[in-house]
C-alpha cells in the first residue's frame, strides 16, 4: 500500500476515534463529511469500474477493427478514457502494439487525461452544486490544454522514433488546439459543450450503475462478473475513507500551519482554503470536493485546473502505477504528473482575468 494512502488511513482513524469516544479535538465533522461522499462516489464508480469495463473487455477485438482505420494505435482512446486503475492500463496492454505506447497510453495519457473523463467529470459533478459548474469546467479545459505538454516530454523520455511520437500526439494535440482555439473565440460555448459532455458522462455511469443493481437484485440479469460489482463497491467505500482522513488532516493543517499556509496562498492569491485544496489533491482530488464550496474563485479555477495532471501524483494511482510498472517509470509518472500540474497553475494565475469574464 502507498506509503501517502496509509497516512491518510491514519488521520481517518484519529477522527474516527474522536467520534467514538467525543475527545473534543474537533474531528469528528471532518470524519463524517468524508463518509457522507460515499453515496455520489458510488454512483459513479461502481457503473464505469463493473459495467463499464466489463463492456471494453468484452469486446477488446471489435474496438480494435472498428478502429483499425485509424493512423494511430487503438489503446490511444482508451488511455484517453479510462484512467489506469479504471481499467486504462489492463485494457491498453492487450491492444498497445509495443511497451512505448503501453506506457505513453496506459500510464501517461491514462493518469491525466483518462482519470479526468472517467472519474473527475462524473464525480465532480455528482459532488458540487451545478452553480458551480462553469467554474470548475473553466479549470478542467486549461488543465486539458496542458496534457499535450506531458506528452512530449515522456515521447522524449521513451525515445519514441519521430513517426510512432506523431501518430499518438497528433490527435491529442489536435484536439488541445481546437478546445483552445474555441476556448478563445467562443468561450460561453466551449464550456457549455464541455459541461454537456460532462454530463453524458455522468448519465452513461448512472445508466451503468442501475445495470450493476439491476444484477446485484436479478442475478439472471447480471451483466458484470459480480466480483467486479462488489469490488468497485469496496473502492467506493476505500475512497470515502480517505477523503475522511484528507479532511482530518486538511483541518489540522489549518491549525498548526496556518501562517505558512497564508504564506503559500497570498504568493497564488488564493485563500488559504484553495491553498490547501491543492496540497491535499496531490495524494487525492477528492479531497477538494468538500472544500470547493469554501474556496474563492480564483482558488476553484486553480485548483480544478492542477487536478487534471496534479491530482493522484503521490496517491492511490500512484500505488497502482508503481505495482505494475518499474521504478522509472513510476519517476517519469510523477515527474510528468506535476510539470502539467504546475504549468497549469501558471497558465490558469496568467489568463485568470480574463477567465474570470468568460460566461
Amino acid at each position: 500500500m502507498n506509503i501517502f494512502i496509509i497516512i491518510l488511513l491514519c488521520f481517518s482513524l484519529l477522527g474516527f476515534i474522536d467520534k467514538m469516544f467525543h475527545l473534543q479535538l474537533h474531528l469528528s465533522d471532518s470524519f463524517d463529511k468524508g463518509i457522507l461522499t460515499m453515496g455520489s462516489m458510488a454512483l459513479s464508480i461502481v457503473g464505469i469500474c463493473s459495467v463499464g469495463v466489463t463492456f471494453i473487455q468484452n469486446h477488446v477485438q471489435t474496438i480494435s477493427r472498428i478502429f483499425a482505420f485509424l493512423p494511430f494505435d487503438t489503446s490511444l482512446i482508451i488511455g484517453a478514457l479510462l484512467a489506469p486503475d479504471m481499467g486504462g492500463f489492463s485494457i491498453t496492454q492487450q491492444l498497445a502494439q509495443n511497451k512505448e505506447v503501453l506506457i505513453f497510453n496506459g500510464v501517461i495519457l491514462s493518469s491525466i487525461l483518462g482519470q479526468t473523463i472517467s472519474f473527475q467529470f462524473p464525480v465532480f459533478l455528482s459532488a458540487i452544486d451545478k452553480k458551480e459548474y462553469p467554474t470548475l469546467m473553466k479549470g478542467f479545459i486549461i488543465g486539458i490544454i496542458i496534457v499535450p505538454i506531458g506528452l512530449i516530454i515522456t515521447a522524449i523520455a521513451l525515445k519514441m522514433t519521430l513517426s510512432l511520437f506523431l501518430s499518438l500526439c497528433l490527435p491529442i494535440f489536435s484536439i488541445c488546439l481546437i478546445i483552445t482555439t474555441c476556448l478563445f473565440k467562443a468561450p460561453q460555448k466551449t464550456i457549455q459543450v464541455f459541461t454537456s459532455v460532462a454530463k453524458i458522462i455522468q448519465w452513461l455511469t448512472y445508466f451503468m450503475f442501475f445495470i450493476a443493481v439491476l444484477g446485484i437484485f436479478f442475478p439472471q440479469y447480471a451483466y458484470a462478473d459480480q466480483t467486479l460489482v462488489y469490488d468497485s463497491v469496496i473502492t467506493a467505500f476505500k475512497i470515502a475513507i480517505i477523503v475522511s482522513g484528507s479532511l482530518v488532516l486538511s483541518e489540522l493543517i489549518f491549525r498548526k500551519l496556518k501562517p505558512q499556509i497564508h504564506y503559500l496562498a497570498n504568493l497564488l492569491h488564493i485563500n488559504d482554503i484553495s491553498m490547501i485544496g491543492l496540497i491535499l489533491s496531490c495524494a487525492t482530488s477528492l479531497a477538494i470536493l468538500p472544500l470547493y464550496d469554501q474556496m474563492d474563485v480564483k482558488g476553484k479555477l486553480l485548483n480544478a485546473a492542477f487536478s487534471v495532471s496534479g491530482a493522484y501524483v503521490i496517491g492511490g494511482q500512484l500505488g497502482f502505477i508503481s505495482n505494475v510498472c518499474d521504478g522509472h517509470i513510476v519517476t517519469l509518472y510523477m515527474i510528468i504528473k506535476l510539470i502539467c500540474g504546475i504549468i497549469s497553475l501558471f497558465v490558469m494565475s496568467w489568463i485568470y482575468e480574463k477567465a474570470i469574464t468568460l460566461k
